[in-house]
């Protein structure tokens, strides 16, 4: 029996290999067109994805609890955001561009466990001072990768001053770690004749509004004659 994630994800798969075997049509047709006399004169068409909108009608059948530490009182997920607010206003800016945006939440989300299990083993700001220090380093790899000196020219970075204000920004945020409950997964009926066999109900519809955003290589040559592709949005 699929879970939900499982299923909305294989919808989301199926499109991606939808546009996938679209692009490799357009290769072949652009063969076509370069061999031809005439054709070769024309632009060679090729298929985007606009916004596309599901209605998916899924029953739940079964709910899968898992038992987790989190952080005390304020929760893993309210800290991270609060962390990531807190970091961008120690370098004087209210968010980092989208790539950098996704490396630091990427970031605080491995290092937020790692907090949990300082604070288990020694619950003190010596804790928050290890985040805080390791976010700082994190942030200054993240920085580097992502030009944010260039591309943000009015921010300035201390990690002595971030390292600080993390950490008093934790122990007003934190008082400690607790075991909460919470959903791991949701399992669902989604076959037809399954589904006519519910209550009315017991059946739920998610709209599920899919829009592409493509990537491409680009090569860039910094000031030391290095070479470095990233993979960036179109």
């Amino acid at each position: 029996m699929p879970t939900l994630n499982e299923y909305l994800g294989g919808l989301i798969a199926s499109v991606t290999n939808a546009r996938v075997m679209a692009d490799a049509q357009t290769v072949a047709v652009a063969e076509q067109y370069a061999r031809h006399d005439l054709l070769k004169h024309f632009a060679v068409p090729r298929m985007r994805i606009g916004d596309i909108e599901l209605t998916i009608p899924v029953a739940i059948e079964g709910l899968v609890d898992r038992v987790e530490y989190q952080l005390a009182p304020i929760g893993n997920d309210r800290f991270r955001t609060e962390i990531y607010r807190e970091v961008c206003a120690s370098i004087g800016a209210t968010e980092l561009p989208l790539l950098a945006s996704n490396d630091l939440v990427a970031a605080l989300s491995e290092e937020t466990p790692a907090l949990i299990q300082l604070l288990r083993e020694d619950p003190s700001d010596k804790s928050f001072f290890a985040f805080s220090d390791r976010t700082a380093q994190r942030f200054a790899e993240i920085a580097e990768r992502h030009d944010l000196f260039k591309v943000m020219p009015g921010i300035e970075f201390s990690r002595e001053r971030m390292i600080e204000r993390l950490t008093k920004r934790c122990g007003t945020l934190v008082t400690g770690v607790e075991q909460k409950t919470s959903l791991d997964q949701l399992e669902v009926v989604a076959e037809s004749h399954r589904l006519r066999e519910q209550r009315a109900e017991d059946i739920v519809r998610i709209r599920l509004k899919i829009g592409e955003d493509g990537m491409e290589w680009q090569t860039i040559e910094k000031s030391d004659g290095t070479i470095e592709r990233r993979l960036l949005p179109e």
